[in-house]
């Protein structure tokens, strides 16, 4: 799988915003300039961005060849190839993701830990009980002190994001239903109480404050590679302290979008 990350604080000036939003067929405009506030631009557009840089490269096609669309529950679709892709951004940061392996469903979430500040760490976590399951808020309270509490909750908040965001069934499934543990130095999940064995998870942080975790898998009885089997033993665990060098996404600048050959406006 290939995975890519793009932060946008001081990523475009003015001009090389416009520039880069030339870039995009006219009908993707709306979806950048329908937010008012520059940041949420800055997020959509590198979001457009990374889905048609990466697919340019890899399909060796202009980038006005591609079209994209969504499933009926949002998941997003690069019509006409068979290859599963997601995306996420939260706080400065965009995240993609995109499998080789046919067959193969992956989901990727970004999440800022973010103190409440209307309610201490305890309600805070608490209101979210009816999301958790009992081993979940179990794993929650069993950390060290209340930053690794709330560090832990959005932990497990994004692994469930990330499951749902692979099936594509969007609000329809029920939270609780999911189960995360750490287990054999990996992340594990049960729905419904049954274990999935033919899902992945890695979780890892792109700075202090920025958590992602990568779902990838199937739904059948397809075997997985060896690459994609041995992925998640480098993934940091739930609850525990961040690990150092097990970063996976590869980082863009807008010079390394502003140099794909398959931009038109560069012919």
């Amino acid at each position: 799988m290939d995975l890519l990350a793009f932060n946008i604080k001081d990523a475009f000036n003015a001009e090389e915003f416009q520039t880069a939003l030339s870039w995009l067929p006219d009908q993707e405009h709306s979806l950048v300039t329908r937010f008012k506030f520059e940041r949420d631009q800055h997020l959509a557009l590198a979001s457009l961005l990374l889905r048609r840089h990466y697919f340019s490269e890899r399909l060796q096609v202009p980038w006005s060849a591609l079209e994209f669309d969504k499933l009926p529950l949002g998941k997003p679709i690069l019509k006409n190839q068979d290859i599963e892709y997601n995306t996420s951004h939260e706080g400065n940061w965009v995240i993609f993701g995109a499998t080789k392996q046919k067959g193969i469903q992956i989901g990727v979430d970004a999440v800022v830990i973010d103190c409440p500040k209307s309610m201490s760490i305890d309600d805070f976590i608490q209101s979210f009980h009816p999301q958790l399951t009992e081993h979940e808020m179990q794993l929650i309270k069993n950390a060290e002190n209340h930053d690794m509490q709330l560090r832990t909750f959005f932990e497990l908040w994004a692994c469930k994001e990330s499951y749902i965001k692979a099936i594509g069934v969007g609000l329809s499934l029920k939270l609780n239903k999911l189960d995360f543990r750490n287990e054999n130095n990996q992340i594990k999940l049960k729905l419904d109480g049954q274990d999935l064995t033919s899902w992945r998870f890695h979780l890892s942080s792109l700075d202090d404050n920025t958590l992602t975790v990568v779902c990838y898998g199937h739904q059948s009885d397809q075997k997985l590679d060896t690459n994609i089997i041995d992925f998640p033993f480098n993934t940091k665990l739930l609850g525990n302290k961040p690990l150092h060098g097990n970063a996976i996404f590869g980082q863009l600048k807008y010079q390394d979008l502003k140099n794909n050959k398959w931009i038109e406006s560069r012919k």
